[in-house]
Formats: C-alpha cells, sequence, structure tokens
C-alpha cells in the first residue's frame, strides 16, 4: 500500500481519467447530478444536481436529507480525486445547515477540502440554487464533513 500522499501530476492524471470514464452511480442518477469542475490547486470540486418535484416534504419544499445527499455527493468525489482514486472517504459525520427553503430546480454544490491526512479528510461544503439564467443564486445551507480514508481494494 502506497502510504505518500499522491502528488499534483498523480491527481491531475486519475482527474482526467476520472473525468473520461466516471460511471454515475444509482445516488447521482436519483439526484440528477452532474460533476461540472475540479480544481485540484483549491482542493475544490463543482457538481450540479437537479431537484425535482418527487423530492418535497409536506411543506412543498426539497426535504432537508436530501439537500445534505447533493453536498455528500460532491464532498465524497472530491476526497477520491484529491486521493488520486486510492482511497474511499467513509463519512463519520455530516454536520449540514439549512438557510432558506429550496424549491424543484437546480443546484450548484461547491466542495472543498479543509484537511488531508493518510486516514482522515474533511471538507466543507455550499450548496447554491441556480438562477434561470444560469447564475449562481442564493446560499441554501452548508455542510461540514470528517471522512476515514479506506484504502481501494484493487
Amino acid at each position: 500500500m502506497v502510504t505518500r500522499p499522491p502528488s499534483l501530476k498523480e491527481i491531475e492524471t486519475f482527474w482526467q481519467a476520472f473525468e473520461k470514464n466516471f460511471s454515475p452511480p444509482a445516488t447521482y442518477q436519483l439526484l440528477g447530478a452532474q460533476l461540472l469542475a475540479f480544481d485540484p490547486h483549491q482542493k475544490s470540486l463543482t457538481a450540479r444536481f437537479t431537484a425535482t418535484s418527487k423530492m418535497l416534504n409536506p411543506a412543498g419544499n426539497i426535504q432537508g436529507g436530501l439537500l445534505a445527499a447533493f453536498m455528500d455527493d460532491t464532498m465524497g468525489p472530491l476526497g477520491v480525486i484529491m486521493g488520486a482514486g486510492r482511497y474511499f472517504p467513509a463519512t463519520t459525520d455530516l454536520h449540514s445547515q439549512y438557510f432558506r427553503p429550496a424549491k424543484p430546480g437546480v443546484f450548484e454544490c461547491e466542495a472543498r477540502i479543509t484537511s488531508m491526512t493518510k486516514t482522515i479528510c474533511a471538507t466543507s461544503a455550499n450548496l447554491y440554487n441556480v438562477r434561470e439564467e444560469g447564475a449562481r443564486g442564493r446560499l441554501v445551507a452548508s455542510a461540514i464533513q470528517t471522512a476515514m480514508l479506506v484504502p481501494f481494494a484493487r
């Protein structure tokens, strides 16, 4: 097992292959997810999600757990990419805050690595609604997450 952190070149090489060959898991299909951008220098990943009327709670807003899933499904892949595919980030805790009701539509999530060691990855995420003209709108929710880095079985 490799114990040194991946180099920037290894991360960039992995991202290129990941982006080209990424087969969206079932959750990405359920959440209408799409990876938009990765910045290895900022240690950030941006994804887009489409919330439908099937995701509403009884109050007519997108259920908060699904908003948390949007953020989780941005922070998790970021850990995989920044680990150059060596690790699977298994969430140990996820703290979310909600700032306004969310209606069906498009959302953009930006996640960042705040700390990454050999065994732990800490990330944060901000979730924004997207206005009709495609511009990022208002902050809807944010989250912080800690994940244990589990080596991928080869």
